[in-house]
């Protein structure tokens, strides 16, 4: 690709690099006329595509509008036809809790149904006997507390699995040698059984049956299907065949060539005792894989896990501290089996049908489960990630995206859900995506969109909550600034379309194996003192804005500039994966080196860097290594030292210990302290591709290359402070850099580039929250040039204000007559607009200007004029807005185009527009709906979902936000 290639192309980028959304959609009650309207809206503000789900829409008919009914396969196929249409992607939505992921066709007695392995117990003293039928799971008990959706239907059978027996030591504790598995002398369902000679005995009974998760809303009870045996993916896809994927549907579906299934985060639950995935052929698939038995280890598994993974507790641990080494290896060995199955069971098949059907497969791998998150990305077309379990934490982003790059494979976000609903500015918003941006993400899907039209009787202004009052912003035509979203989403698109160009390069793959990773971080949202943090205090102020990433902690190598990102290292282990005497998998993201930290490694693993070291592979082992467990639990661990033993119950530690002891003696190895890696990086010229010139505590970077250009991508996540940081960056070449205003699509010489040797030195200044995009061209040499100088030419501290006031209209009823004997009927909630007209003004927040308020959200248009000697050609001239509170809106200069800018950074190019003279300068600021919706009463009835998590009930606290442009405006010239 030349530069004039990259700059045609990014000027108006395609459909396919623009952001996309998930549409909540009110079941299959909906109009065809709102469901042709809500695409075509979002058509024309710029969004390149959607994923549809129902959500339950309240006191409706769920056998007539649920998923799997009638009117559902019908707006499914209206919806594929227009989204196809206008040549945007279209996703059909999988999870758990969105029904088809749930099948009607099963009953969860079924083999194709989830399971779970439940447990019951008796106690014996020593020479106790016990006869007769073992004890059964009480189908009927109240089922354990879970805070995850779904809930239990109707369970009929139960398996017994295995009868263990083990010495109680103490509360919790269990005499491991003592464990015995008595499964082979039960006879039926009965046991005759004595305890032996000395203290007290636990016998338990596990028996296996359907977990009985259903979700809703749905035409009739869909049962959760089994992820672990093939039973469940072959009835999923035997409906699909059979009955969603109808011959007109298929044909739509095979006209659009970005057609995909989504796979949304894995909310699956067990509701027994035992708290234990289990599927028909997982103790025999065990046995095969891990060379032994799971029976005896039984009583050491069972837990709880109330939210998700990374809350699991287990019921007993052994109580001599010898065999807690090994009832940790085999608890290893349970989840990276768990993650075998689900791997060749689930996504493996489901993928191979989809493409046979003309759809690709994107998901959310393993979220929520105890499953490792990296293993199964080279199964699917598209690794997902979202911001609503993993925050503003660029260390989450880092984790998925090592797969993601090693494979090749798109790399997109669920981006937008918080525990806020309405209360956010925007800038909020752009902040996350410029995060995830920065970790290789390059695709947005934005959380979310639904029609403001849905039932009567729940539907109120501003409209259908489709995602409820919570976990959500809704990025339609509700928002005031959806006036500015095709600005916007242009802007978005062309940032994705500068990162989508060429190859990733990260300098540095670290190997990190966790099967129970905290993707609660985004709701970690309680302080030590029990406190409710906000979520934009969380985001802008804690975690890796307060020195604080998650797991790697020491912050030297972003400090340098130096990138790096996280995978499990068995992936190394693919005919896939090469490694080509300098880089590993040089064709994508080319590391330069591997770290290794953790205490655990898999020997093969290790054997197989040895192999590679040998032929040249940069290795750094770092010892004494912290990272986090959880973080609402506040747990960490250190890594005292690196590939210490192998993972599981393999028996390969010593074999491990003799590779480490090589490894550690070549040549190619540094082993150190996590403050010494950028030390050792730099001693085996791994350095990094845009390493700071000095370091830099407030910038991120990303770099990709294709052919003769170097694209770098630069972000002062600090966006919270009020400094501006300057950087400078060197990168491999020399050539001509260029800066991208990602607002026009315009690419000009940058300003602030010198050749420093084979080099190129690039300097940045970048204000709180701001980011660049200078792209390289080496194909053309260049002098050196210094940043320009600015003066300021004109102020602007008098305008006209009108706020364009948003409240409730009167509602449309719309119905709607199929001829299938009913008439289907909608309420869509209209805005009414009030225009408060505050006469001039000097620039202030809304709350403050006695003709807006503090219970106004809307639109100010602010007029003034600026008045201008001269305008040489060549001179640029920039208007500088100061702030604008957060809010998105649009800068015109006399009769000249609509300009957006940044809502971080507003400061917009006018060179085009300036005339000597007298300038009318126009600027419209959008603002959230909070203080509207606050006045209203809206958030009394709104439940705040991040106090929940800690039990406390109460509902949203909003306070009045400050809205409008508040400036400095000033008028700016570069020489």
């Amino acid at each position: 690709m030349t530069l004039d290639d990259f700059r045609r192309e990014i000027a108006d980028p395609a459909i396919d690099f623009r952001p996309e959304l998930r549409w909540w959609l009110a079941e299959g009650l909906h109009s065809d006329a709102t469901l042709r309207r809500e695409i075509e809206d979002a058509h024309r503000l710029g969004f390149g595509g959607m994923e549809f789900l129902a959500m339950d829409e309240g006191a409706i008919d769920h056998a007539r509008y649920g998923w799997g009914s009638e009117e559902w396969v019908h707006d499914s196929q209206i919806v594929v036809e227009e989204t196809t249409r206008r040549g945007m992607s279209v996703s059909f939505t999988s999870g758990t809790n969105w029904s088809n992921a749930n099948l009607p066709t099963i009953d969860p007695d079924q083999r194709a149904a989830a399971q779970e392995l439940d447990v019951v117990h008796e106690t014996l003293a020593a020479g106790r006997s016990r006869t007769g039928a073992l004890p059964r799971i009480d189908l009927e008990a109240p089922i354990a507390e879970t805070t995850l959706p779904g809930h239990r239907g109707t369970i009929t059978q139960q398996h017994l699995v295995a009868v263990v027996a083990a010495r109680v030591a103490g509360a919790g504790l269990l005499d491991a040698a003592s464990v015995v598995d008595l499964t082979a002398q039960v006879e039926g369902d009965a046991l005759d059984w004595t305890a032996p000679g000395e203290g007290e005995w636990r016998l338990f009974a596990y028996w296996m049956h359907g977990t009985g998760q259903t979700a809703s809303p749905s035409a009739s009870v869909n049962y959760t299907v089994n992820y672990l045996d093939r039973d469940g993916v072959d009835a999923v896809i035997a409906y699909w065949d059979d009955v969603v994927l109808t011959p007109a549907l298929r044909a739509e579906v095979a006209r659009n060539p970005r057609a995909q299934m989504y796979m949304d985060s894995l909310e699956l639950s067990t509701y027994g005792a035992g708290g234990m995935f289990w599927g028909f052929t997982l103790a025999e698939e065990f046995r095969t894989r891990r060379g032994y038995d799971i029976v005896p280890w039984l009583p050491f598994l069972t837990r709880d896990a109330p939210f998700m993974a990374v809350s699991t507790v287990y019921h007993h641990q052994p109580a001599d501290d010898a065999d807690r080494t090994t009832v940790e290896k085999v608890r290893f060995d349970y989840v990276r089996t768990l993650t075998d199955l689900y791997i060749e069971n689930m996504l493996r098949p489901f993928a191979a049908f989809l493409h046979e059907v003309g759809m690709t497969l994107r998901a959310e791998i393993s979220y929520g489960l105890p499953f490792e998150l990296t293993r199964p990305g080279p199964e699917v077309d598209g690794i997902e990630t979202e911001s609503l379990e993993f925050g503003a934490q660029i260390d989450a982003y880092r984790l998925m995206a090592g797969p993601a790059h090693l494979f090749g494979k798109q790399y997109s976000s669920e981006t937008g859900a918080t525990t806020r609903n309405h209360m956010l500015d925007h800038r909020f918003y752009d902040q996350i995506i410029a995060t995830q941006l920065a970790a290789g993400i390059t695709k947005t899907v934005l959380h979310g969109w639904a029609s403001p039209a849905g039932a009567e009787g729940v539907t109120q202004w501003p409209g259908h909550e489709g995602m409820w009052p919570m976990f959500s912003e809704r990025f339609d035509t509700r928002q005031p600034g959806s006036e500015f979203y095709p600005l916007w989403t242009a802007a978005i698109g062309r940032l994705q379309y500068a990162l989508r160009r060429g190859r990733p390069r990260i300098d540095v793959g670290i190997l990190r194996t966790d099967h129970f990773t905290d993707n609660l971080i985004g709701m970690a949202l309680i302080g030590p003192n029990g406190e409710r943090i906000p979520d934009e205090v969380a985001y802008g102020t804690m975690w890796m804005r307060d020195r604080e990433n998650h797991w790697w902690q020491d912050l030297g190598m972003q400090d340098a500039g130096i990138t790096y990102e996280f995978f499990d290292g068995s992936l190394l282990l693919r005919d896939d994966v090469s490694f080509d005497g300098d880089e590993v998998q040089p064709d994508g993201p080319g590391y330069r080196a591997l770290v290794v930290y953790q205490s655990t490694l898999d020997a093969d693993v290790a054997a197989h860097l040895l192999a590679w070291t040998e032929r040249g592979l940069r290795l750094v082992i770092v010892d004494g290594a912290r990272e986090l467990d959880s973080l609402m639990a506040r747990r960490f661990r250190t890594h005292e030292a690196a590939a210490s033993a192998t993972p599981g119950l393999d028996g390969r530690d010593d074999e491990l210990a003799a590779i480490m002891t090589r490894l550690r003696r070549m040549p190619r190895v540094r082993v150190t302290g996590p403050s010494g890696v950028v030390a050792a990086l730099d001693d085996l010229r791994a350095g990094g591709r845009a390493r700071f010139d000095g370091d830099d505590r407030n910038v991120l970077t990303h770099l990709r290359q294709n052919d003769g250009l170097t694209v770098l991508y630069a972000y002062h996540f600090l966006y919270e402070t009020t400094e501006p940081t300057t950087v400078r960056v060197r990168l491999a070449g020399t050539g001509v850099a260029h800066r991208l205003d990602v607002w026009t699509g315009e690419l000009r010489p940058h300003r602030g580039a010198r050749r420093n040797g084979e080099h190129t030195l690039v300097e940045l200044t970048l204000a709180p929250g701001e980011v660049a995009v200078v792209v390289l061209d080496t194909t053309t040499d260049a002098a050196d040039t210094a940043a320009p100088a600015v003066t300021e030419v004109a102020r602007a501290d008098r305008w006209r204000l009108v706020v364009e006031s948003r409240d409730a209209g009167e509602p449309e009823v719309l119905t709607e007559d199929r001829g299938l004997g009913y008439v289907t009927r909608e309420v869509r909630p209209t805005t009414a607009v009030t225009r408060l007209d505050a006469g001039e003004t000097e620039l202030a927040p809304w709350s403050r200007i006695p003709a807006v308020g503090p219970e106004v959200s809307g639109v100010g248009e602010y007029t003034t004029t600026i008045s201008v000697p001269e305008a040489r050609p060549g001179v640029r001239h920039l208007l500088d807005l100061g702030s604008t509170c957060g809010g998105l809106g649009s800068v015109r200069v006399g009769d000249g185009p609509a300009r957006g800018f940044d809502t971080a950074h507003p400061v917009v190019d006018v060179s085009g527009d300036i005339r000597p003279g007298d300038n009318l300068i126009t600027v419209r600021v959008s603002s959230s709906l909070n203080n509207r919706l606050r006045a209203r009463g809206y958030y009394e009835r709104v439940p705040d979902i991040g106090a929940q998590l800690t039990g406390e009930e109460r509902t949203q606290q909003a306070i009045v936000r400050e809205y409008g442009l508040v400036g400095p405006v000033r008028l700016l010239r570069e020489d």
